[in-house]
């Protein structure tokens, strides 16, 4: 049934599309992000529009771009706009498919009604085979069902003319899709069923989008007085006529269609849809007249007092800019930023790049400067005068931060290094600084360590979020809690964390992605060793590198530096003192290996490549539900990064410019040892096949040690839980089965391995 207002039916599609995407499920188990991506504060959301902006970022949400252009031109926002620009617009419905579900359901319920034919609540344009319109939206089928119940109320389900108005609206809701028959007319119906089935004819011309018809039609109901539908059907020759003059664009047209808007406006009978008088002729502005429309609305969310229809203006307002067009200088500054993110094209770029620099020279205001400065690359021209007009904003400007972030980058890429590493010593030893804008400063002055010392001191950062937890809400979406002392974990992530200690303290500090990547990628061995003894680590962090570091080395049989760092690892897996102690008095290289694989059996979080943030989320000796077991050979593919130069991005969704690079201390000799430990790393195979190797040789050298049931058993387990690999796991699993038949561990070891023919 059609009620109510509703957008423009062929950009509904798009209107969903503005709407921020949920959390992804992310990787297996939660991670900790240390800078946000959208923008969200883990302390107070609504500190970001009272001039808070941190670094901004091309993958913020359209209206907070919106609210960081109207901030840094001085305009300012309450607390309820706030709330208004943080929570979905407009009251946005749900897609049409959600609605669906209660119509046939509740048909069901009435004797005698055919089977439902399928429908959507999209129609194809066949001028547009790519393009849908919505002809049907959620209300459409709210309504029918809410009519279905009166009438079933009425005069009951198991009535025939209940029945025959059922298959009245299947026959309007299968409009919807494509032009069907309508429904048939009813000569000797009673009064009410005539009275609907009216309706039903007029609905289904309008879904049909054939509005002229229906308008028509919805007419002459609007003149029976003794109909149930006569105000709602007034109300919709004005939507008819808004639909009919947004198609054709005639003026005839949209004079008609403002004076129908005008009647319901002014209509004292239709006082319940007078609301929607505004609606209908924003929607008539907007399809009509688009560039005057925008600039109205520009003028509207830059005016010192905001409409009461914010978000409802913004989103048409983005709704008409977010193509491109530029009509606007808010429109093109949004568009601009965005275009870093959403569009791959070198021609998008360049012209946005062309674009933001222009009107930087052209109007040299503090958002166009902004956007100059995330479109400038070292050595464009542009470079040095922006710069310079960047040290003339006060550290107290909403923009400070985002300049002085691009400002250091476009430095460091200049190799004016000096003077940038004394920029960010004074701003890292100023005030306080948001979580995540001190980590990417410490990204920055990372990058710029003149010794190992201050590489561990600037990798360390402070976490924003524990991301990727599922929602006890919607067991779909994930959360994202800050990090934080009182943070509640939902689930068992709680339990799973709670060994986690340093996540409850002040602040924990973690590696990110870049401290790992230059130590896995630029970093040999002598250089690993000196970073997990470094006192500068906090134990957590100590533990995780030295286990790494002591992996690797093992891996790499460098028996000097695995055992220097071995009693590291030692002391935080006590458990394990009886190995640690036949590994370190091992008198040969092969027994140490022996010793070694037994260890490294025992705990699935060992990796030669060091990770960030909480890394393995388990306890290092116990086999979580998720997150990868022990290193896989596909590990060594992620590692890249050692054959090109420093450049390569270190991530994907991060919307900014970060590249790995290897800190200038690292001498060309160290960097040169480190591509070749790297390359023989890539050459192993993962865990489970590299450990079984050994473990199956020791077992068959030394049949008699005690140890070799148990280290089968680990083996058949790792290749259960690690990266699979079925001839090692069979071979463990049998030599186990046939040699040690009567063993505690053989029960204890079920058959794991798979492979065509072993069934």
């Amino acid at each position: 049934m059609v009620r109510c207002f509703a957008p423009l039916l062929t950009l509904a599609v798009m209107l969903w599309g503005l709407v921020p995407a949920a959390w992804a499920t992310g990787p297996l188990g939660p991670e900790i992000r240390f800078f946000s991506r959208s923008g969200q504060d883990p302390v107070d959301d609504l500190a970001y529009f009272r001039g808070h902006l941190g670094i901004l970022r091309p993958t913020f949400t359209d209206n907070r771009l919106y609210a960081a252009y109207r901030i840094m031109l001085g305009g300012r926002f309450s607390e309820a706009q706030a709330r208004q620009l943080l929570a979905r617009c407009c009251g946005a419905p749900e897609t049409p498919f959600d609605a669906m579900t209660s119509w046939p359901d509740l048909r069901k319920r009435v004797a005698g009604v055919p089977p439902a034919q399928e429908t959507t609540a999209f129609r194809r344009r066949p001028e547009d085979m790519q393009s849908f319109d919505v002809s049907c939206f959620p209300n459409a089928y709210r309504n029918s069902a809410a009519t279905l119940r009166a009438r079933i109320a009425e005069h009951g389900a198991n009535s025939p003319l209940v029945r025959d108005w059922v298959i009245g609206q299947d026959a309007v809701l299968l409009n919807c899709s494509t032009d069907s028959a309508l429904p048939d007319e009813l000569p000797n119906a009673p009064p009410w069923l005539k009275a609907d089935r009216a309706y039903q004819i007029a609905a289904a011309y309008f879904y049909r989008l054939d509005y002229t018809r229906a308008g028509q039609l919805f007419a002459e109901i609007g003149h029976d007085a003794s109909s149930p539908w006569q105000k709602t059907a007034r109300y919709l020759v004005a939507r008819c006529a808004v639909h009919a003059a947004i198609e054709q664009k005639t003026p005839k047209l949209i004079a008609d269609a403002q004076q129908a808007i005008d009647a319901v406006a002014t209509d004292p009978e239709l006082v319940d849809y007078r609301a929607d008088a505004p609606k209908l002729a924003s929607l008539l502005a907007f399809a009509t007249r688009p560039q005057e429309r925008v600039r109205e609305l520009e003028r509207s969310l830059l005016a010192p007092d905001l409409p009461p229809t914010l978000p409802v203006e913004l989103r048409d307002f983005l709704l008409l800019e977010r193509t491109g067009t530029r009509t606007t200088d808010l429109g093109a500054w949004i568009y601009d930023i965005d275009v870093l993110t959403t569009s791959g094209r070198e021609q998008d770029l360049a012209a946005a790049k062309a674009d933001a620099l222009g009107r930087w020279r052209e109007r040299r205001s503090l958002p166009w400067l902004v956007a100059a400065l995330m479109h400038l690359s070292p050595g464009d021209d542009d470079v040095a005068a922006a710069i310079a007009a960047s040290r003339a904003i006060e550290a107290g400007s909403p923009a400070y931060y985002t300049l002085a972030w691009h400002r250091l980058r476009l430095l460091i890429g200049e190799n004016k290094q000096e003077e940038a590493r004394a920029e960010l010593d004074q701003i890292l030893d100023g005030r306080p600084l948001p979580e995540g804008v001190e980590n990417l400063m410490r990204y920055h002055r990372m990058k710029l360590a003149r010794d190992l010392d201050e590489f561990v001191r600037f990798a360390l950062r402070r976490g924003e979020f524990v991301m990727y937890l599922p929602d006890p809400r919607t067991k779909l979406d994930a959360t994202a809690p800050p990090l934080k002392s009182t943070t509640r974990f939902p689930y068992d992530f709680g339990a799973m964390l709670k060994w986690r200690t340093e996540l409850f303290q002040p602040n924990p500090r973690y590696f990110d992605e870049d401290a790992g990547s230059v130590m896995s990628a630029f970093m040999p061995l002598p250089l690993m060793a000196r970073v997990a003894q470094s006192d500068g680590l906090p134990p957590h962090i100590q533990r995780d590198v030295a286990l790494a570091v002591w992996t690797r080395a093992v891996l790499l049989e460098d028996a000097e530096i695995a055992t220097s760092v071995a009693p590291i690892v030692a002391r935080h897996f006590p458990q394990y003192g009886g190995g640690w102690t036949a590994y370190q008095s091992a008198a040969t290289p092969q027994q140490k290996k022996i010793e070694a694989a037994l260890l490294l059996l025992r705990l699935p979080g060992a990796s030669p490549w060091p990770d960030s943030g909480l890394g393995y989320p388990y306890t290092r000796d116990r086999i979580g539900l998720v997150a990868t077991r022990w290193w896989e050979h596909a590990d060594s593919d992620n590692q890249a990064a050692v054959d090109a130069q420093d450049d390569v991005p270190l991530c994907s969704d991060c919307a900014l410019p970060l590249q790995l690079a290897a800190p200038g201390f690292i001498a060309r000799q160290d960097r040169d040892r480190a591509r070749n430990e790297v390359s023989r790393l890539r050459q192993l195979p993962g865990a489970p096949a590299y450990l079984g190797a050994i473990i199956l040789g020791w077992a068959n050298a030394q049949p008699r040690d005690p140890r070799v049931p148990e280290a089968l058993h680990l083996v058949v387990r790792a290749t259960r839980y690690g990266q699979t690999h079925t001839e090692t796991s069979k071979a463990a699993y049998l030599l186990l089965h046939n040699r040690y038949r009567r063993n505690p561990w053989t029960s204890k070891t079920p058959l794991w391995f798979s492979s065509p023919g072993d069934e």
